[in-house]
């Protein structure tokens, strides 16, 4: 009994670290998340290759969104590429990104 009573401050110490440092971690995690479509077109189509604005203004608009499927189906991007995630880039290649 009386050496449990000793440990118990030590235990509440260590628990209290693990416990902010699991917060640490999720929170980091969070931050990093891609969150617009064109943070997750940058983050996640980086992961394999550079981009090519050149390249990519070759295309119309309206075909870009079939080259996130070709990287996703051909290339083994939807491990990297959600579907969902997938969607919000091909919006944002048609709709919104500019060619310079």
């Amino acid at each position: 009994m009386k050496s449990g009573l000793k440990c118990y401050p030590a235990k509440a110490i260590v628990i209290i670290m693990l416990t902010f440092i699991m917060a640490t971690g999720i929170v980091y995690w969070w931050w990093i998340q891609p969150r617009t479509p064109v943070e997750l077109f940058r983050v996640r189509c980086t992961s394999c290759h550079e981009l090519w604005a050149q390249r990519l203004c070759e295309f119309a608009p309206e075909i870009r969104p079939a080259i996130v499927q070709v990287m996703r189906h051909e290339y083994g991007a939807d491990e990297i590429i959600s579907q969902d995630e997938a969607v919000l880039i091909e919006q944002y290649l048609r709709d919104v990104y500019q060619c310079r």
